[in-house]
């Protein structure tokens, strides 16, 4: 795999990274058990001195698609851009790729209704295939429009109840519309059912979700396991997903100090995180930082490869990038995009911490 060799972890990082191993071991081993709890108990973060002066800000870069349809389009006036689209849609009718190309332009140019007509064309184009639903879905969660996600996602739950990123999927989209418990229950599927072990590790980040969820609203928790109610307020956060199965990308975030975070150097000086490395299905990898210091970050994705036939053409990645994850000051961007070639890489975007 290409990529650079990690700097080698000082004394203090490698102690808390056999500690963090020790945690998920002893985590790994609890069984699952229903049970009955009246209120909420979730364990306070330790109030420690703040490492910055609390100002996050994130920068994301600019990713445009590049066919020449989409140049043309991308140099029309505004008004002119859907017309443009009419003329070339006979064309590119079969494409789905063409389909997201139009609708990130739209998106771009602030026609969030245009963008959304076009973008219902992949659905009533390839209604058996969940692969191009989910970018579907996707695509719908960027342009704001999660009440329309939610249908899409609880099809493909339909086509994929095997596939934890199906409950997951659905579970965030139903929390950005604001079906606060119908979110944490298909959360808790995540945790809670057995998985192929191509998926390892995903219960993690979902329980991470769930309890995020649960601490910031008043829920029935009855079907979560107490032992695993936890929240755990971060600065920086930032999860890489792709629609592809059996394809592999990584997740990168440079800190102030030069080091990089990725899946061989998954704990940082600094303390920030990368969690195990995703070969196959769908994602996602996470980094976390509980404290961030002033500087900036850089986040990339690269693409590895891929061991199937992508049916839009490219696979798509979706970021979210979040600062004072938990907290009361949460924000949250979402980033959307293809990558074609193997080896690939894109600057997704940076924080800046003051």
């Amino acid at each position: 795999r290409a990529a650079p060799p990690p700097p080698a972890p000082a004394a203090p990082a490698m102690e808390m990274e056999r500690a963090r191993a020790n945690d998920t071991v002893a985590l790994d081993a609890i069984a699952l058990t229903a049970s009955r709890v009246e209120e909420t108990a979730y364990a306070p973060a330790p109030a420690d001195a703040p490492a910055n002066g609390g100002q996050l800000r994130i920068a994301l870069g600019a990713w445009q698609p590049d066919s020449q349809y989409a140049r043309q389009l991308r140099a029309a006036a505004p008004a002119q851009v859907y017309a443009l689209y009419l003329k070339e849609r006979n064309e590119h009718a079969n494409s789905s790729a063409f389909y997201l190309d139009v609708a990130d332009i739209l998106l771009e140019r602030g026609q969030r209704e245009l963008a959304i007509r076009v973008l219902s064309n992949l659905a009533e184009m390839q209604l058996e295939n969940r692969h191009v639903l989910r970018v579907l879905g996707y695509r719908l969660m960027q342009a704001k429009a999660p009440e329309l996600a939610v249908p899409v996602f609880r099809q493909v739950l339909a086509m994929g109840e095997e596939e934890p990123q199906s409950f997951r999927d659905l579970g965030l989209a139903l929390e950005a519309d604001g079906q606060m418990q119908a979110a944490l229950d298909a959360l808790n599927e995540v945790v809670i059912r057995p998985w192929d072990a191509r998926f390892d590790g995903i219960s993690l980040i979902a329980l991470d979700e769930l309890n995020t969820l649960a601490s910031r609203h008043k829920l029935d928790l009855r079907k979560v396991d107490p032992r695993l109610r936890r929240a755990m307020p971060l600065d920086l956060r930032v999860v890489l997903g792709w629609d592809s199965d059996n394809s592999d990308m990584d997740l990168w975030v440079t800190d102030p100090n030069g080091e990089r975070a990725y899946y061989g150097n998954r704990l940082t000086y600094q303390g920030g995180q990368m969690s195990r490395d995703f070969t196959g299905g769908y994602g996602p990898e996470q980094f976390s930082l509980r404290q961030a210091k002033p500087g900036v970050y850089k986040v990339e994705a690269n693409y590895f490869g891929s061991r199937e036939q992508l049916v839009t053409g490219a696979t798509t990645l979706t970021l979210r990038l979040t600062t004072k994850w938990g907290g009361k000051g949460q924000q949250d961007q979402y980033v959307t995009m293809r990558l074609k070639d193997s080896s690939e890489t894109v600057l997704v975007g940076e924080f800046e911490v003051k």
